[in-house]
């Protein structure tokens, strides 16, 4: 399942919009997180930083979205949108001291998951690329240690 195309555009609006602050040239900000934060019941769809709402937007199909699959489908289409804005005007050039995250929060803004990592020297879509990697070291090591 999928959210609208007109909802998929209407969150990229949003976090474009959210984000612009930080794009004009000024001291850097402490900002570690930016916060995204749907709410399936209400359809509101909030970005904040790790003080305030920066912008907010309401989608009437985010209620139509199974519950079980609510955060999963939100989490692709939020991520879908980050790649997007990154691809036209690099995240990485933020005015926001390094690192800071893009997160998907609950309703309790709680952290569902990390969309975007932003360090000094990389840029982490998300934590599943790191995952395995102990497993594939170790047996990198192995297979080394054998010839």
């Amino acid at each position: 399942m999928k959210i609208s195309e007109s909802s998929y555009q209407e969150i990229r609006k949003l976090i474009g919009s959210a984000i612009e602050q930080y794009r004009k040239p000024q001291e850097q900000s402490v900002v570690t997180d930016i916060h995204i934060q749907p709410v399936r019941e209400t359809g509101e769809v909030n970005v904040s930083d790790d003080d305030n709402v920066l912008l907010s937007t309401r989608l009437s199909d985010l209620s139509e979205i199974p519950e079980d699959i609510f955060y999963d489908v939100m989490e692709k289409s939020i991520r879908s949108v980050l790649k997007q804005i990154d691809r036209e005007q690099p995240l990485e050039k933020l005015a926001i001291w390094k690192p800071f995250s893009f997160v998907l929060v609950d309703d309790d803004m709680e952290t569902i998951t990390e969309l975007m990592l932003f360090d000094d020297d990389n840029t982490l879509l998300n934590q599943g690329l790191m995952q395995g990697l102990e497993e594939d070291l170790d047996k990198f090591l192995n297979d080394l240690l054998e010839i």
